[in-house]
């Protein structure tokens, strides 16, 4: 007898149907090598015909490693962040893992509830991308990761975290590598639309245009914004009211520097002509508006591949110290 309209099929209610015992078909999903093929064959259709799931939660909760890796990131529609959370799937895929994802909307209350649901399915490890920059950024979840073991690898967002492993950008190579290049086109005046003045990754990118530029440009102007598009775009706009456009803006991630687009094309400036931008990150998809955006850019391949394998070892090595890798950019020019 089907299972009636709107009634979720249970392992029980397959049993009965297939007429073995509960304990028979559990084993036909966890161990099919231990069961007759023609009943594992029975209990497979009955299964089917049911439309009966295994409940993977409830399975991991019972296991010792669930062969499952939680992905955080804050943001999603972020090229870097979306692009990165799919070659981390994809390499997880590789290894023999799956991968529960969850975007946590730069919200904190939605960051703690994605760990209490990860901690919940089981994971072996989880691979997080936290929603503040700012170094004072404590959350409390942190120490239940830690009393339970579970392996954290964070990613691009450093925090004080000693138990946790980490895969960065080096920030203030970024910079340094993008006054450089400065430079050599001859730039002289210069405004970086950065992001908040407590993140470490704005103030590392900052630092290191200043040590490539000041003293070598004739001006050198910084605006503190944040990193979404919008509130670049106020920024930028905000200052191009008041203001002549300089040689260059820099914009110190992707989302910034379409801030920086959209406030040019609304003061009326052609970009690349009457004005300049550089990206700290790539601008994806730039071609279309028939311009290249210089940018420093960074491999997604190898972070993706990086913060796996980090993952993995300490899945596989509990005695295994947290790792920590910096992987730097380079320009695109």
């Amino acid at each position: 007898m089907a299972a009636g309209r709107g009634r979720k099929a249970t392992l029980a209610s397959v049993a009965a149907q297939a007429n073995v015992s509960k304990i028979t078909a559990s084993r036909a999903f966890s161990q099919p090598e231990k069961v007759h093929p023609e009943t594992l064959q029975r209990i497979r259709e009955t299964a089917e015909q049911l439309g009966y799931v295994v409940n993977a939660a409830a399975r991991n909760l019972r296991a010792k490693a669930s062969k499952t890796i939680g992905i955080v990131n804050p943001d999603m529609a972020n090229p870097f962040f979306g692009g990165l959370t799919r070659l981390m799937t994809l390499e997880a895929q590789k290894m023999g893992y799956d991968t529960l994802v969850f975007d946590s909307y730069e919200s904190q209350e939605a960051e703690d509830r994605i760990i209490d649901k990860l901690i919940g399915y089981n994971v072996d490890a989880i691979i997080l991308s936290v929603i503040s920059n700012d170094v004072n950024y404590h959350p409390a979840y942190m120490k239940r990761l830690e009393i339970l073991n579970i392996p954290v690898v964070l990613v691009d967002r450093e925090l004080q975290a000693s138990h946790c492993s980490g895969v960065y950008i080096d920030n203030l190579d970024c910079g340094l590598q993008t006054g450089r290049w400065l430079l050599e086109q001859q730039a002289k005046r210069v405004v970086v639309v950065s992001g908040p003045e407590n993140s470490n990754v704005a103030r590392e990118r900052v630092t290191g245009l200043q040590a490539a530029l000041l003293g070598k440009v004739t001006s050198f102007e910084i605006l503190h914004a944040d990193f979404f598009m919008d509130a670049a775009w106020r920024e930028t706009s905000r200052w191009l009211s008041s203001h002549e456009a300089p040689d260059y803006f820099v914009g110190c991630n992707n989302q910034i520097s379409l801030g920086i687009v959209k406030a040019c094309i609304e003061h009326q400036l052609k970009l690349m002509e009457q004005v300049n931008l550089f990206s700290i990150d790539d601008v994806s998809h730039a071609e279309i508006y028939g311009f290249h955006i210089p940018c420093v850019t960074h491999d997604l391949q190898e972070i993706a591949w990086q913060a796996l394998n980090l993952a993995l070892r300490r899945v596989q090595d509990s005695d295994s110290k947290p790792g920590k890798v910096i992987v730097r950019g380079k320009i695109v020019a």
